[in-house]
Order: structure tokens, then sequence, then C-alpha cells
């Protein structure tokens, strides 16, 4: 009978037994990629979101419509995305209507919003909603309070309704919920990095 040297055995502990999870890892990573458009880098996956991408996703949540106070409402609609080079937050700009006392005035509206990721669902939003700017001609300073005012939330809850993008794949979904290693806007893009060694939950 011939002998079979324990070196050919995989052990437990040995480097290549340690390696193995390692690889399985970097070969899921590959075969997401192929899956879902994201990049790999140095073991990270890089997903990356154009202005016109995120656009089509939130267009069909305009136009919003509040009304806080008698004979004055504020509606946004048109929204339109760029996102500045440098920064870590998206811009969003608006075609405004307020209306005062059946009065309607126009003008546009700037908000910035910063990205964020649900872990939970593995999904990715649009939070943290700020009035840039106001140009509305006509509109007294009292008005223009009360338009910065309540015009945030009404932003806020009209981006809370969905997601700009979820992971949809199975295998992908469980990469990016425990994943996740940072989400900002880069070089002009929306940029998400999943790193899988942040992983905390079953492979």
């Amino acid at each position: 009978m011939n002998k079979i040297a324990s070196s050919s055995f995989m052990k437990p502990n040995s480097p290549s037994a340690q390696r193995m999870p390692h690889r399985l890892t970097l070969a899921l990573l590959t075969v997401i990629s192929l899956l879902t458009g994201c990049g790999i880098s140095d073991g990270k996956l890089t997903l990356d979101f154009s202005p016109q991408q995120i656009q089509e996703a939130i267009a069909p949540k305009f136009p919003v419509e509040n009304c806080p106070l008698p004979l004055t409402c504020i509606k946004l609609q048109n929204p339109k995305i760029s996102l500045p080079e440098g920064a870590d937050r998206i811009q969003l700009g608006f075609d405004g209507i307020v209306t005062l006392a059946q009065q309607p005035l126009t003008g546009t509206v700037v908000v910035s919003a910063k990205p964020r990721y649900q872990s939970t669902t593995g999904e990715i939003f649009l939070d943290d909603s700020q009035i840039q700017d106001i140009q509305l001609a006509g509109v007294p300073p009292r008005s223009l309070a009360l338009i910065k005012q309540y015009g945030a939330p009404l932003m806020q809850q009209a981006l809370q309704r969905s997601p700009i993008y979820s992971f949809k794949n199975a295998q992908a979904e469980k990469i990016a919920r425990m994943g996740i290693a940072d989400v900002k806007v880069q070089s002009g893009k929306l940029r998400v990095v999943l790193d899988p060694s942040l992983s905390q939950g079953p492979k």
C-alpha cells in the first residue's frame, strides 16, 4: 500500500487553510462585480453612480408639496442633480413654487443631501437634506424663512420614500450589508466602497 504524505492534506490551522476563506471571498467578490457592475481593487468593490443615474432614481418622487400655514404652500419639482468636485454631499436643484394668498411665485431652490447606507436592508438613501440657496422673486423675508423651515423636512420625506440604489443580487446584498466601507461623492460620482474585511456576520 502506497503511503500518502501527510503534507498533501490541508490541516485546519495551516496557512493554506487560513487563506481559503480569503480566497473564497475574493472569488465571491469577482462574481458579484460581474453581476452588479462594480469595480474590484485591493479586495474591495466600488460602485459608482453618475448624476444621471441618481436623477433617474429620485425623479419619480417629485413634485412634492406642503402647505405649512393657511394660504401658504411650497412646491418642489423637476429635480436636477449635480455632484460638485471634492464635495461629500449631493446637490439638488429644484424649480420652486411658493403660493402666498393664492398668488404663485416661482424661482429656484438648491438643496444638498448626504448619501446614507442602510446596512440592514442593503440600500442607499439621500439623507440630512439642507437648503443651500433660494431664489424667489417677490417673496418677503418672513416667507423665505418659512420656506427654509418647512422645505428641508419636505425634501427629506420625499427622499426617504425609496432608496437611490438597492443590492438585488442575494450574494451582493450579503456582502454589502456586512462590509460597507465608505459612501461618498468622489471624482464627480457617488462612490460606494465595499470591504469584505469589515464583515462581522457569517459568510
